[in-house]
């Protein structure tokens, strides 16, 4: 029975009869992220409190669609992995520790999702709202913008806080965890922002991921013309690994090290060009180390950047949540970006049913109660081991029209 069970709803399907799309990414105005420099210190000072001070170092932001798209056409719900002709990879919690920075150890991103969580907006940030500017609980980025953008003189530490929180809030919605409109953001996140001296203590990585994975799912439908999801933590990922694809970056100096100007790693910024044809036959041919690094951040230029120590949670094999949504993290499957050889894995987690589950209809439900009642070697590319002899006679990795493929020799 193949591994790849839903591969008549896949993407390749479609282009295997020769059809393109080419995706969107729902992206809004990150004025938070082009407004950095005149942001008000005790803001920031209270933002890098809270465990998201690291997303304030980003500048400007440009997606690369052709890319983004290309990879969505290599992954797989079935396993949440990418498959590539050398074998399985993914991004893990340790991929969203460097690449932005967020804390990925720590209590579960969920609350109550349902009631009137508009009356937070008075509680917390002293604003109402206009009934133009939220639809059930979720609330236009817009009106943060222009509510929160510039700190009152002689400001008290509540509204630094109210104003703190409002940032972090457009964070998540127009980066980190944005919706399918890419213009709002639930106001669920805001209960976990109310003692900001807390916030930290949530594992934001792992709601990030678990977005991010779910969003991918959805998008390996032909019909999906956008992409969801922290698409930044998908580009950087993927810079990180694919060097015939990844930008060239400036050296910097001992200085700038020791200053942590090179980190978060996601800071790098490249669009490049080229379409979807010659991106997709670039990943079918990929078999070689000089050209995917599986373990990039123990590279020595990477390495000198680093200025955190990973948490052990990111290589352990955990639910991901975010209210909601949990998605598995199957890093028994990847071993080979933690540096160890690969052998055959279980079998995947079966998330059909866990698929389904979303905030629609359930205004009853205490999601942390109902999710916790729920439930070596160096890894060399050419690898003949067991599993990837396995691999390589029970997936489908080409992605190019079959006809056309020049990788099937």
């Amino acid at each position: 029975m193949s591994l790849l069970r839903l591969q008549d709803k896949h993407v390749t399907k479609d282009v295997w009869e020769g059809n393109e799309r080419l995706l969107r990414p729902r992206r809004h105005a990150i004025w938070i992220l082009k407004h950095e420099d005149i942001l008000d210190q005790r803001v920031k000072q209270l933002i890098d409190h809270s465990g998201f001070g690291h997303l304030l170092k980003f500048k400007n932001i440009d997606f690369n669609h052709v890319l983004l798209t290309t990879l969505v056409e290599r992954w797989r719900s079935e396993t949440h992995t990418f498959h590539f002709p050398l074998g399985e990879t993914t991004v893990t919690l340790e991929d969203v520790e460097l690449i932005l920075g967020l804390p990925v150890d720590g209590q579960a991103v969920t609350r109550i999702t349902n009631g009137d969580l508009v009356s937070l907006c008075e509680q917390f940030l002293r604003f109402t709202p206009p009934a133009t500017a939220v639809k059930g609980n979720v609330i236009s980025l817009s009106w943060l913008n222009n509510n929160f953008q510039e700190l009152p003189h002689h400001a008290t530490d509540d509204v630094i806080a109210q104003h703190a929180q409002a940032h972090i809030l457009t964070l998540i919605g127009s980066l980190l965890m944005p919706d399918s409109s890419g213009s709002k953001v639930h106001l669920m996140y805001l209960l976990l922002l109310a003692d900001l001296n807390n916030a930290r203590n949530y594992s934001w990585g792992s709601a990030v991921l678990a977005s991010l994975y779910r969003a991918l799912d959805h998008e390996i439908d032909f019909n999906q013309d956008n992409i969801g999801g922290c698409t930044l933590l998908l580009q950087c990922w993927a810079w990180e690994r694919l060097t015939c694809i990844s930008p060239q970056l400036q050296p910097l100096t001992d200085e700038e090290v020791q200053q942590g100007v090179g980190f978060p790693l996601g800071k790098r910024t490249h669009t490049g060009g080229t379409i979807v044809p010659q991106i997709r036959a670039m990943f079918d041919g990929i078999k070689a180390k000089e050209v995917f690094l599986w373990t990039p951040y123990r590279v020595d230029y990477v390495r000198r950047l680093i200025t955190i120590e990973v948490s052990p949670i990111a290589r352990a094999v955990v639910p991901l949540i975010c209210f909601a949504t949990v998605e598995f993290h199957q890093v028994d499957r990847v071993m080979r970006q933690f540096g160890f050889r690969q052998s055959i894995p279980h079998d995947p987690f079966n998330l059909d049913q866990l698929h389904k589950e979303d905030m629609r209809g359930r205004t009853d439900r205490y999601w942390p109660q109902y999710h916790g009642n729920q439930f070596n070697g160096n890894g060399h590319l050419h690898d003949k081991s067991t599993y990837m002899q396995w691999y390589i006679n029970h997936t489908i990795r080409y992605i190019s029209p079959i006809e056309s493929s020049s990788d099937d020799d």
